[in-house]
């Protein structure tokens, strides 16, 4: 098996941003990135690719957000939540083609 060199090293090929932190958030994406078994480069990788997901994913990940939601519609047994996911899913169909709906299924229901 050949060694590999820089140039045909992948993740050399990767691109590369600087970035300077505000003070103390070097520690906590370190101590994020430990709780999670991962470096940090894969921790902000992680998360930025949550928050900007490659287009041909964002349909993908929109789809996903009203599996999850529907799904804890049905294990949902009070009827005011239960309400309020219904409405939740209707706004996620409805407003698909913009992808605007936020929703954290872990976050508690507004009442």
């Amino acid at each position: 098996m050949a060694k590999s060199t820089l140039t045909d090293d992948p993740v050399r090929e990767q691109d590369k941003f600087m970035l300077r932190l505000p003070e103390g958030m070097r520690d906590r994406i370190r101590a994020k990135a430990e709780q999670n078994g991962r470096s940090m480069n894969a921790e902000i990788v992680a998360l930025l690719e949550r928050e900007y997901p490659a287009p041909t994913d964002v349909m993908h990940v929109h789809l996903a957000n009203i599996r999850r939601a529907l799904d804890q519609y049905e294990r949902e047994t009070d009827p005011r939540a239960r309400l309020h996911l219904q409405h939740m899913v209707e706004a996620m169909v409805t407003s698909g083609h913009n992808l605007q709906i936020d929703w954290d299924p872990d976050d508690d229901l507004p009442f």
